[in-house]
């Protein structure tokens, strides 16, 4: 199975399932926009018993999703660690306390495709929307289990894989990566830099991709953009 991983961060402003729920909600909206309306549960014991579980249907939050959450969510907050699937396969999981901060998120978002034009067009679309409709602090994105394979050059930092966008904004000059820096503007400001470790489609489990992301990986490292997990925020 070929599987594209994407992670955002974010800090959110409060931590609690109706909140949770929103951003999931903001996700799948954007989601359904590229890849057509899902189902999508909570997990459970099995199929079978997840399935009892249905925070979206069709794509549109469940008439039972807030309760389900709260319920799902309760013996474990201020900590949250889950996921929810589609009967696609795909995957959202989502949790919090990075740095000692309950509000500080991630949502990894696993996508299953089946072609590399369709990579091409769900990476090309769905990492624009989310740094336009949801703001994230940093978003990566990879294929073929680039960083569970640890291909990634350094272990203390997160991997680049075949995006990575940040909120900050650099001087082009000062970095010298005309092909693969690219500044994202919003209302005409610069918001963040998206760098694109290539054009096409990135396999995360070929060498030559590899060695093209880890060349990256070492730009951005000298250049003080690349933080190490313990620096996120």
């Amino acid at each position: 199975m070929r599987v594209m991983e994407l992670t955002l961060f974010i800090k959110e402003v409060a931590n609690n399932p109706g909140d949770i729920l929103n951003r999931l909600d903001q996700i799948v909206e954007l989601y359904n926009g590229i890849c057509g309306k899902e189902n999508w549960f909570l997990p459970g014991e099995s199929k079978e018993d997840a399935m009892k579980y249905q925070m979206f249907h069709d794509g549109e939050l469940s008439d039972d999703a807030m309760l389900l959450m709260t319920n799902y969510l309760k013996d474990d907050l201020p900590f949250v660690t889950s996921a929810i699937w589609s009967l696609n396969e795909d995957s959202i999981k989502f949790g919090n306390y990075i740095q000692g901060d309950v509000n500080k998120f991630s949502y990894e978002i696993n996508h299953c495709y089946k072609n590399e034009a369709e990579a091409m067009n769900f990476a090309s679309q769905f990492v624009l929307k989310i740094i336009d409709k949801i703001s994230p602090h940093i978003l990566r994105l990879e294929t073929n289990g680039y960083s569970l394979h640890e291909s990634m050059v350094f272990p203390d930092r997160l991997p680049v894989g075949w995006m990575f966008y940040i909120d900050k904004s650099y001087d082009e000059k000062a970095l010298n990566l005309p092909k693969q820096m690219h500044s994202i503007k919003r209302d005409g400001q610069p918001v963040g830099t998206l760098f694109v470790t290539k054009r096409d489609f990135f396999d995360g489990s070929n060498k030559a991709d590899i060695t093209l992301s880890n060349d990256l990986e070492i730009a951005l490292v000298a250049h003080d953009i690349l933080p190490t997990y313990k620096k996120i925020f």
